[in-house]
């Protein structure tokens, strides 16, 4: 008899202890499940087939323009091509204007003078491509942009390597070591190693787009793209990941704002952002984790897709 009990006890045991485990698992309201919004979000802010089609040609043709440039009116060798950045990465989404940046590195890998001064390689660029489009050209510090009005702008930031050193990035004044290839390396190692299905670029994406429909400057989309890589949560909804996962980064900025790059030049990548602008992030960002939980936690889906669609932006579904 007292065997019995013990066995009934040991079974009661197990139930109490797998309902526990089961509260604990299943913390949100599967009522307020938004995975399905968030999966047709991701779509409606990445970029379409007939999106990408156009810029390929547009690439195509500013390569063309800038070798043609090269072989007739100076004495450098010809550049290569290296599409770089998040449209390398998986990562592109399209702003809350309808409108995306591409990065197309242009490097020389042979046979350049170093001590060619930055800015003469520059102007170069930007005179080969300056007469491309009707919107014209913007030469910034780093890179010389091609704007496509109400469509995208073709970043191309200028490199020459040699085969015993890191690439060096012309900026206005002066050549700095930077390597996207590098960085791109990286991230693809991670995420082979850390995102079978792909929900980590989704998270990505989430992100930036948040980020992008925040009226005070927030971190760039690289300095997201390291953070969710490197605390980035798996959970079978997307809804979930992406709250945890910003539960997982505000955790890891406790000691102030900063995002260490992985490739070089090992810069921080939030070095742009004073001091009111990260406390202006660190606001926003924990006004998204209490209303994200609010949100899991809803009794209904409408309810829940309200607050997503508050701090998504206007591509989040309502129905």
């Amino acid at each position: 008899m007292k065997q019995l009990l013990n066995i009934l006890g040991f079974v009661a045991g197990g139930v109490i202890l797998n309902k526990i485990l089961s509260e604990d698992e299943e913390k949100y309201n599967n009522m307020a499940n938004s995975h399905n919004h968030f999966l047709k979000f991701e779509q409606n802010i990445s970029l379409t087939p007939s999106k990408k089609a156009k810029l390929i040609t547009s690439r195509k043709a500013l390569q063309e323009r800038i070798l043609r440039h090269f072989r007739i009116y100076t004495d450098l060798p010809t550049p290569k091509f290296y599409i770089q950045g998040s449209y390398k990465m998986k990562t592109m989404v399209v702003d809350k204007e309808g409108t995306y940046d591409v990065d197309l590195g242009v490097y020389f890998l042979k046979n350049f003078p170093l001590n060619y001064v930055a800015y003469t390689v520059q102007n170069h660029i930007a005179n080969a491509v300056r007469m491309h489009t009707t919107e014209g050209i913007e030469h910034r510090d780093k890179c010389i942009r091609v704007i496509y009005r109400g469509n995208f702008d073709i970043d191309l930031p200028v490199y020459y390597k040699t085969p015993y050193d890191n690439p060096h990035l012309a900026t206005k004044t002066t050549w700095q070591k930077s390597d996207p290839k590098e960085l791109c390396d990286w991230f693809d190692k991670q995420r082979k190693l850390k995102d079978v299905k792909g929900q980590m670029l989704r998270l990505i994406k989430y992100f930036k787009v948040w980020a992008n429909n925040k009226t005070r400057k927030m971190p760039s989309g690289i300095a997201f793209t390291v953070w969710v890589t490197e605390h980035f949560k798996s959970n079978t909804r997307d809804d979930i990941a992406f709250y945890e996962t910003a539960r997982a980064i505000k955790s890891s900025l406790s000691w102030g704002v900063s995002c260490r790059n992985p490739a070089t030049p090992f810069d921080d990548l939030t070095s742009k952002l004073d001091s009111i602008q990260k406390r202006n992030f660190i606001e926003a960002l924990d006004n998204l984790i209490t209303e994200a939980e609010i949100a899991l936690k809803q009794d209904n889906q409408e309810k829940a897709f309200a607050i997503w669609y508050k701090h998504l932006g206007n591509k989040f579904p309502l129905i």
